[in-house]
């Protein structure tokens, strides 16, 4: 976990540090809740854009701690129905834009868009994602495939008004822009005017004003809350009137804002004139009902871009990036760990050990059919969880293979006990972790009802079942000459503990 650092000089008291021991710090024994519509199983996304020396990334906040997913400079974020959008910063210069989607498994999509400029932030609209390309002046809606559909322009040269933060609410498109300016950039000298607005797309109706440098529209509560973001503040709106009825100061450049049914999390970033290098930005915790401020934690960049609620699952997926194939995980982490030190190694490290016996302990959860047909083969898709102390491995020179057993059963006609066919482990299971795999399972050339157990072993050492038959799971089944289209899973008749 990061510990808040300092921040730069504040707005309300120019030329003086806030002092630290002000600053609240982050631990677990002051957790926040993060519930929505009464729901507890979310956590925060907090992405970060490349400034100075310690570059951006995306972290995860689970309410009480900080974790680094990675450290690729990212800018906005969109969730909608069990996905996830990313924009990944990139350099004015170079005219392109590069977006990230997620499901619940990891990256689906990589969308190089080149039409993009100076990528900014995203929402969900319906099938489409819409983007402030701020490099251009423009909101532009695009496909999964990266096809432009729709382009909406202000007047003015590139990057007059810089539009950035987009709401959408009651089917609305709702944008903050810096100012209503002619030229290229030509926002630089006035940030201070308060000439930032918020307005909606279609209509051009203004719905805030007065603000300095906006970001992050939300509409809640009956309000329009927006990070009146060179003022290091908050501001709330009546939705109605558009008249200001509240106001939060905070200690920095106020960017990237989330609701939960309790609070408000509002990012905080280093200003980039500020030269102390030692300066990290973080987000506030505040109240939804005050805006009075509950905790602050801090992030390992200075630039806060987004934050955003999603569910532990879909923060899961982020981790797991394009890591979605273990066989190829497995093998480019093991030869990256030689490459590292200067060698090309001609062998993967890993060797399948001998295990003892508190090693060989697994915990076995599989989809079986309520059918086989006699000699073919059926894919069956199982979850083996490493419940014992040692790495699960199937390399020499005992590999480690999930497998099955056939066996009678007291309707049963005669047949021997046999083995199935090795199924490799697509990657080295260590302890305490779990993996989903497909495995090919041969019936026997026999008619009738049978035992089937899948479970592991150690080629040449043990099979994992004949220790405990709790690191197996076991089924009985029915064989038949014929296929049959009845195949839905039957109740487990033993799944293994811990």
């Amino acid at each position: 976990m990061f510990n808040f650092l300092r921040f730069g000089k504040s707005k309300a008291n120019p030329g003086k540090l806030p002092d630290r021991r002000e600053v609240p710090r982050a631990t677990a024994v002051t957790p926040v809740r993060l519930a929505c519509s009464g729901e507890s199983d979310f956590v925060l996304l907090i992405s970060g854009s490349g400034i100075g020396d310690t570059g951006g990334g995306l972290c995860l906040f689970d309410g009480i701690a900080i974790q680094t997913i990675d450290r690729v400079s990212t800018a906005g974020l969109a969730v909608r129905r069990g996905r996830l959008a990313r924009i990944l910063s990139t350099p004015i210069s170079t005219g392109t834009g590069e977006i990230l989607i997620y499901d619940g498994r990891g990256i689906t999509h990589y969308l190089r868009v080149d039409e993009l400029s100076d990528a900014h932030y995203l929402v969900w609209d319906k099938e489409h994602l819409v983007i402030s390309s701020t490099g251009n002046n423009s909101i532009v809606w695009i496909t999964l495939a990266g096809e432009i559909v729709r382009r909406w322009r202000a007047p003015g040269e590139d990057d007059s008004w810089h539009l950035n933060g987009i709401c959408l609410y009651d089917d609305q498109l709702y944008t903050c822009a810096f100012g209503k300016y002619p030229h290229y950039r030509g926002y630089k000298d006035r940030l201070s005017q308060g000439d930032g607005f918020l307005f909606e797309l279609e209509s051009g109706r203004t719905v805030a004003e007065g603000l300095c440098a906006p970001h992050s529209p939300v509409r809640v509560d009956g309000l329009w809350t927006v990070c009146d973001s060179l003022r290091n503040a908050v501001v709330q709106f009546d939705a109605s009137t558009g008249r200001k009825v509240n106001r939060a100061e905070l200690r920095a450049f106020t960017r990237g804002l989330a609701v939960t049914d309790d609070y408000l999390i509002v990012g905080e970033s280093i200003q980039r004139r500020e030269t102390d290098k030692d300066l990290l930005g973080s987000f506030a915790v505040l109240r939804r009902s005050d805006l009075s401020l509950v905790a602050r934690f801090g992030v390992p960049f200075r630039e806060v871009s987004e934050i955003a609620v999603v569910p532990r699952s879909l923060a899961q997926a982020a981790k797991t990036g394009f890591r979605t194939n273990p066989l190829r995980v497995s093998e480019t982490d093991q030869l990256q760990m030689f490459r590292d030190i200067g060698l090309e190694p001609t062998r993967l490290w890993a060797v399948g050990d001998r295990l003892t016996l508190s090693e060989c302990r697994i915990r076995v959860q599989a989809d079986m059919p309520l059918r086989f047909v006699a000699g073919k083969l059926t894919l069956v898709d199982c979850t083996v969880t490493n419940v014992g102390g040692g790495f699960l491995c199937s390399e020499l020179p005992y590999p480690v293979f999930i497998s099955y057993k056939w066996r009678r059963t007291a309707k049963s006609p005669e047949f021997p006990h046999l083995e199935g066919i090795r199924t490799r482990l697509p990657k080295t299971l260590p302890p305490g972790e779990s993996i989903r795999c497909r495995i090919e399972v041969q019936a026997p050339e026999i008619e009738g009802e049978v035992r089937l157990t899948i479970t592991m072993l150690q080629e040449l050492v043990v099979w994992f079942d004949e220790l405990d038959e709790s690191n197996g799971c076991s089924a009985i089944v029915k064989i038949c000459n014929h296929a049959d289209n009845n195949t839905a899973p039957v109740g487990q008749e033993h799944i293994s503990g811990v």
